[in-house]
């Protein structure tokens, strides 16, 4: 009687351990199954594009936009090529103005998540005008723009150094205080052109 027991024992504690082994790997198998679904959810919205540099870091944005317009009084046409960077909580851009006419960048508009002193996040605000390039001996700025008046397609360089003017006393990094903008080179960055609202006014 003990004999038989002793075998029903060890078999309910054998079908125990099975049922636990098969769970455990259905556990597994649904794990793995959605971590590489995650992964691959992440390959699919991750389509940011690489723009330059920041501090050697680098910068990618994930929309981009363009206008290309001309003053009225001086009839010289500007472009203007900006990027949007989408983030979890907010977003980061870079913004740049041409002087189509001279071939040369005008001014910089840069907004970047930075760490502050109080250990939260803010935005820190990058900001350059060509003609006050003077008052920031660290600062520089130089860059190139081409249109194809065809396709309404931009392409353009940039090289910049900037300092922060807003958030000196807030932000926690001593890099942070000025940021060198490097390698930035786009192509085929869609533009639209007031000249065309123009035309079709007069008609």
């Amino acid at each position: 009687m003990n004999n038989i027991n002793s075998i029903l024992l060890a078999f309910i504690l054998l079908a125990c351990g099975e049922a636990n082994k098969k769970e455990h790997n259905s556990v597994s198998t649904s794990e793995n199954e959605t971590l590489e679904t995650a992964k691959t959810e992440i390959k699919k919205t991750n389509n940011n594009k690489v723009l330059c540099k920041i501090n050697g870091k680098d910068w990618d944005y994930t929309t981009s936009d363009g206008m290309v317009s001309r003053n009225s009084s001086t009839q010289v046409r500007t472009a203007t090529i900006g990027f949007k960077k989408q983030l979890e909580k907010g977003y980061e851009s870079i913004q740049l103005e041409y002087d189509v006419d001279k071939n040369v960048l005008n001014n910089v508009w840069v907004q970047l998540k930075r760490p502050a002193k109080d250990g939260k996040m803010i935005t820190a605000f990058y900001t350059q005008y060509g003609d006050k390039i003077d008052q920031d001996p660290k600062a520089s700025l130089s860059g190139t723009v081409s249109l194809n008046e065809d396709t309404r397609k931009a392409s353009g360089t940039a090289e910049i150094t900037i300092s922060n003017d807003y958030e000196q006393d807030q932000l926690a990094n001593p890099e942070d205080l000025l940021i060198t903008i490097s390698g930035l080179g786009f192509s085929d960055i869609s533009y639209s052109d007031t000249d065309d609202l123009k035309k079709l006014m007069k008609k």
